[in-house]
């Protein structure tokens, strides 16, 4: 699978220019399958309730792929998504992506809620694509085995889309008024998931922004929870910031790394080798290790250093060794 997430602007956004962004993110997908691959749209359909009623009491949808995405599709299936009260559209693919033989269903969400409700993933989104196929005798159900065998086709088409998403602008509602928006502007994150989960070591992060926010949220699920109740989101959010480069440097021991400071976005793809989702597990892993061992030292002879000190745990101590301990495994 791979899931997207909107960034939501600090304005906020309203519930039809959301849904704008959606259609988009999700075209903006399918027209990057179909430039890398031979992909042709079977049909679409809206559905309410979840994505498996589309078939059964679902409306076709007439939508088109064309070079970009196309401003008019988008604002036309919005309306509808309003004026029905729809839950979702599915759009989908068939066709080839290098030697692999795909049906893609690709969900487009009404908003981050419908998919947990629906119980199909356990954290919120709004586009979420499936494939299923095979190459020869083997099962293809998920683009992160597809990056383990066509890796150069799905680093391909992670690309398109990045750039897609760079090319499209829209017009949006937020709750002070409308704006022009690049669609990387309210991209959050664009994973490559395995069975459902967002567990760090089952989702590639292949673009975040902002990226220490969002690289965070994965890295605070890595360590024992009791560690990291200690220093809490917020203060590992910070430490992440300050050992940006020393992070960074690890990343591109197992990914292709390209930053966008400008943006305060990262595009990561994991480096090719047999197979080359094993490069991102190495890196979680690793990751997991660095962060418990230096948790526990900063937990226990760095915590019992400043109460020696002090007398007391100083939070904005503790977060300091925290990041002390961190930084040189990192190197």
């Amino acid at each position: 699978m791979i899931g997207i997430k909107i960034l939501k602007p600090r304005t906020g956004l309203i519930p039809t220019s959301q849904r704008r962004i959606t259609i988009a993110l999700g075209l903006a997908l399918a027209i990057a399958l179909k430039r890398i691959g031979d992909f042709e749209i079977i049909e679409a359909r809206a559905w309410k309730g979840a994505p498996d009623t589309a078939y059964v009491n679902g409306e076709k949808v007439d939508i088109e792929l064309g070079r970009h995405v196309d401003i008019d599709i988008i604002n036309n299936i919005a309306r509808e998504f309003r004026s029905k009260k729809w839950d979702g559209i599915t759009v989908t693919l068939n066709g080839e992506l290098g030697k692999a033989k795909l049906g893609i269903d690709i969900d487009m969400y009404a908003n981050e809620y419908v998919p947990e409700r629906a119980g199909i993933i356990n954290e919120g989104l709004e586009v979420l694509a499936e494939p299923r196929g095979y190459i020869g005798d083997e099962v293809i159900d998920s683009f992160y085995k597809l990056f383990d065998v066509e890796y150069e086709k799905m680093r391909a088409v992670i690309e398109e889309l990045i750039a897609e998403i760079h090319y499209v602008e829209l017009k949006v509602a937020t709750y002070t008024g409308v704006r022009t928006y690049p669609l990387w502007r309210v991209t959050a994150r664009v994973n490559a998931i395995h069975n459902y989960s967002f567990a760090p070591e089952n989702a590639i992060p292949l673009w975040y922004k902002p990226w220490i926010r969002q690289i965070t949220r994965d890295l605070y699920r890595l360590p024992p929870p009791g560690l990291g109740k200690l220093v809490g989101l917020h203060g590992m959010r910070r430490i992440i910031k300050d050992v940006a480069s020393g992070l960074r440097k690890y990343l591109e021991r197992y990914y292709i790394v390209t930053l966008r400071p400008d943006e305060n976005a990262i595009r990561l793809i994991p480096r090719a080798s047999s197979p080359s989702t094993q490069n991102h597990r190495n890196a979680i892993a690793g990751l997991k290790n660095i962060l418990t061992e230096a948790m526990r030292e900063a937990a226990s002879k760095g915590a019992q250093r400043i109460i020696q000190e002090k007398g007391y745990i100083d939070w904005q101590e503790y977060i300091e060794t925290l990041e002390e301990e961190l930084r040189q495994r990192l190197t």
